[in-house]
């Protein structure tokens, strides 16, 4: 099962970066290194929550883990502090090209001069991905984009773009849960990780 991230919960902490899939190999006798970059890259990161004296909100965070039951279920979730660009690019943008499996660049149809910066999200089809420049739409309201994680699979010209809240797919990385710990008045904070499940 998927479930949506309580949107109540306001995180006092969030990470969010990209796992490069990478192999490195260094010499036996010399300091040579070789790198192989295997693809498939996704989004790994972590989330905290403060200490709580409601007692509803704590015994809610116990169910919440109970119900994802470790990695066996999944949870959406957004980046929590760029829930929208901070460029100015809104609106209905679609992109004005296919973008190839493995890509990482898209052409995105939009209105002249609007913009994203570095460290924007953005949902290219199903897929969400982080801006990795600064971009401006040209007179035609072309606006060339380099992103990460790569496309996993082709997408089709015309196909929407997400400013949004682009939602991205996870699953825990404890097998066991977030455990919530009771204290006398109020229960501690949560801390936990998450990895990318690639749709």
């Amino acid at each position: 099962m998927n479930y949506a991230w309580p949107t109540a919960w306001k995180p006092c902490a969030f990470e969010l970066r990209v796992l490069p899939n990478t192999r490195v190999f260094v010499g036996p006798y010399t300091p040579s290194v070789q790198t192989l970059d295997l693809l498939g890259e996704r989004f790994i990161g972590r989330i905290d929550l403060q200490p709580t004296t409601d007692p509803i909100e704590a015994a809610a965070r116990e169910a919440w883990s109970d119900r994802l039951k470790g990695p066996a279920n999944t949870f959406n979730l957004w980046h929590f502090r760029l829930p929208a660009p901070q460029g100015t690019l809104r609106g209905s943008p679609t992109l004005a090209a296919g973008v190839a499996q493995l890509a990482n660049t898209a052409s995105v149809q939009t209105i002249a001069g609007r913009t994203v910066y570095a460290g924007d999200m953005l949902g290219l089809g199903t897929q969400t991905v982080r801006v990795m420049a600064d971009a401006v739409a040209d007179g035609s309201g072309l606006l060339a984009i380099e992103f990460q994680p790569r496309a996993r699979a082709a997408i089709a010209s015309g196909a929407a773009v997400t400013w949004d809240k682009p939602l991205i797919t996870v699953m825990l990385k404890a097998a066991d849960g977030m455990p919530t710990t009771w204290q006398p008045g109020y229960a501690d904070g949560w801390s936990f990780e998450f990895i990318e499940v690639p749709s």
